[in-house]
């Protein structure tokens, strides 16, 4: 019975996945055939705009999910994430410094400051969670680290041109629609990469979720699990961050629903069917972007996803209210 309820998910997901994927290259503003004859404009428009942004809404949905999935399992607590925790922040702080201050505007000089700010703002949390002993003061920490690192990019704002500051404003709505072919792979490489490490670590997740202490007596590496779970989850989310701007709630939400959807909790299932949970939720809020924008490029993904994951999120926090007590 078990199994086919478990095969039944998978084929209910595969099946929305690929409903979206074809829904979104064949219509939007001029609809397309997937068939269309070599040089044409709508072979054009497939390769060069739809084919980018699916592939970009694919890799940013299912890699802000896997980072979501493990920053809970690692910290133990359902509010975690890299939004919640500053990651995010950083990566912004890291892209306003190169566009506020007008040094470049490339892509990879971008995605390599994303990666660095995302980084060092991970580490920072890694480094003082062990001077608390409550998750909930680690939370505040990460609460208060968004505030500094906003205050400094509300100090760049202030200071910068007119030109930089319109540019850096678009990019904070966050959208899949901006990246390039080769942007788009690299993502989607990038995440893939990351699933099938983390899949190798499916094994001390598992043992992680008993409690540091158990793991530790069970052979898990303490030190090693916590600089593979940093390297992932930063330069995932300053990559994606860097290509499609700060996107919200898809690493904080999409684990809740997972569950939800599934009583599994061994991470050998629970990573697969994050990162597609989390690339059909992503292809669905994009297709409320511009499927119902009224502007000329729809309305900002950010809004979208915070009207879908806000009320997601209040959810968690009251209908599972006791997992936050310490």
């Amino acid at each position: 019975m078990a199994d086919s309820m478990r095969r039944l998910q998978w084929l209910i997901g595969f099946g929305a996945f690929l409903a979206l994927l074809l829904s979104h290259l064949m219509y939007g503003m001029v609809d397309v055939s997937l068939f269309a004859p070599p040089g044409s404009v709508h072979q054009e428009i497939l390769v060069h705009v739809r084919v980018p942004r699916v592939l970009a809404a694919i890799a940013g949905g299912a890699g802000l999910s896997l980072c979501g999935l493990i920053m809970q399992t690692w910290f133990g607590n359902p509010l975690a994430g890299p939004s919640v925790l500053g990651v995010s922040s950083g990566a912004g702080l890291g892209v306003a410094l190169l566009v506020l201050m007008g040094l470049t505007t490339s892509w990879w000089a971008t995605a390599a400051s994303a990666m660095a700010g995302s980084l060092l703002a991970l580490i920072l949390v890694l480094f003082v969670s062990h001077r608390f002993r409550t998750t909930t003061s680690l939370l505040i920490f990460g609460l208060m680290l968004n505030y500094v690192v906003g205050a400094m990019i509300t100090v760049l704002q202030a200071e910068a041109q007119q030109d930089a500051l319109q540019q850096f404003v678009f990019w904070g709505m966050g959208t899949f629609g901006h990246g390039s072919m080769a942007t788009s792979l690299a993502l989607c490489g990038a995440v893939l990469f990351a699933g099938m490490g983390l899949r190798t670590m499916h094994r001390d997740l598992d043992i992680w979720t008993l409690g540091p202490l158990t793991a530790q007596s069970m052979g898990v590496n303490n030190s090693t699990m916590r600089w593979r779970i940093v390297a992932v989850a930063g330069l995932l989310t300053g990559g994606i961050t860097a290509a499609c701007g700060p996107v919200a709630f898809l690493g904080l939400a999409t684990p809740h629903v997972v569950r939800l959807l599934t009583k599994e909790r061994s991470h050998r299932v629970l990573i697969p069917l994050t990162a597609l949970t989390g690339a059909i939720l992503a292809m669905g809020a994009d297709w409320v972007v511009k499927g119902f924008g009224s502007m000329e490029q729809g309305w900002p993904l950010n809004a979208v996803l915070s009207l879908i994951g806000g009320p997601m999120v209040i959810w968690v926090l009251v209908s599972k209210k006791d997992r936050l007590h310490d």
